[in-house]
Order: structure tokens, then sequence, then C-alpha cells
């Protein structure tokens, strides 16, 4: 998810680096009582203000839809995203 973002901010030669990913999966007992992840949660940080960052709202409508692996998991197990940017702000 994190690649798929600077791809596509790279796309508008935008450069939000440093970018961190944070993945935390929740685990629990499905119906037949067994161990499975349950829900993945992933928090992307942009390494700079969003104000700096041209064209961050159309990237960020459509970023997603674009990760191979993201996307193919989220198929199978329930996938939510956050996107901040250096200072904080909850963008996404």
């Amino acid at each position: 998810m994190a690649d798929s973002l600077l791809f596509a901010l790279r796309k508008f030669k935008q450069q939000p680096e440093p970018i961190g990913c944070e993945v935390r999966a929740e685990i629990g007992r499905n119906e037949q009582n067994r161990l499975r992840v349950l829900r993945l949660d992933v928090a992307l940080t942009l390494g700079v203000p969003a104000s700096q960052l041209e064209h961050l709202d159309r990237v960020l409508a459509q970023f997603e839809d674009f990760c191979t692996v993201g996307m193919s998991v989220a198929q199978g197990i329930p996938l939510r995203l956050s996107v901040k940017d250096a200072s904080g702000q909850q963008l996404k």
C-alpha cells in the first residue's frame, strides 16, 4: 500500500518521502473456533505536510484500487486503511 501511494504521488512529480507504514493484525477465532486473521489495519504516514503535495486528493481517491497486494488481500481479509501527513493530519 505504501509503494502504491508513493508510485501514485511520484507520477505527479511529488516527493512525499519518507513514507511510513504500520500494519496491525487482529487475530481471533472463526465460527469453527480456529485462529484466523480477522482484520488488517494499515496506517500510512507521509513524510511531509499535505500542503506540500499537489494532486493529493486525486491520489488518495485512487491509489488503493491500483495496489495489487492490498486489493488481493482485501478479498479475503477485511482491510482498514488510514493515511496521515507528517503533521499528523488525518487525510484518509
